[in-house]
């Protein structure tokens, strides 16, 4: 399943968000498959800039040149709807729940930081100057996930 950030004019994305249209025309340049998800981010040409408003939908059907020929070259007929719920999703999460699973990523993303700054250490001793930023550069993101999940799981406790 792949997302697709996808630029909407106000009057489409109005009749998306009232449930009015249901369909997208788009270039076929992004290999859309059913069961994609749509964000469809209303963007106004008049100030050229999005809006902040955005309505994700769930590829449901496709109809192409290959199943129809009038359907344009090129071009994909989009059905969508509702995106369904992932079929693992529990119907309640509990605080404690949340806490305790930003707890764990905390911790996987505290363990990966580790692992790739041993990683940017052993390219620094073998004069690989590009591997060892590289190899940084992810610790350091690893570092600040792992910062960010153990303040959201301090955050839900305290709820």
């Amino acid at each position: 399943m792949t997302r697709h950030e996808l630029k909407t004019w106000p009057k489409y994305f109005a009749a998306v968000r009232s449930g009015q249209k249901r369909f997208e025309i788009r270039r076929n340049d992004r290999d859309f498959k059913v069961g994609d998800i749509l964000v469809l981010s209303e963007f106004d040409p008049e100030t050229d800039s999005y809006t902040g408003q955005a309505e994700e939908r769930q590829v449901t059907f496709l109809l192409s040149e290959e199943d129809y020929g009038g359907v344009i070259h090129g071009f994909v007929a989009i059905g969508f709807g509702e995106v369904a719920p992932h079929p693992d999703a529990a119907a309640e999460v509990t605080a404690e729940q949340l806490a305790t699973w930003h707890e764990t990523a905390a911790s996987n993303a505290a363990l990966r930081a580790q692992e790739a700054r041993k990683v940017s250490e052993s390219y620094a001793a073998s004069n690989m100057g590009v591997a060892r930023d590289r190899h940084g550069a992810v610790a350091d993101l690893a570092e600040a996930e792992a910062g960010f999940h153990a303040a959201a799981a301090r955050i839900v406790r305290k709820g």
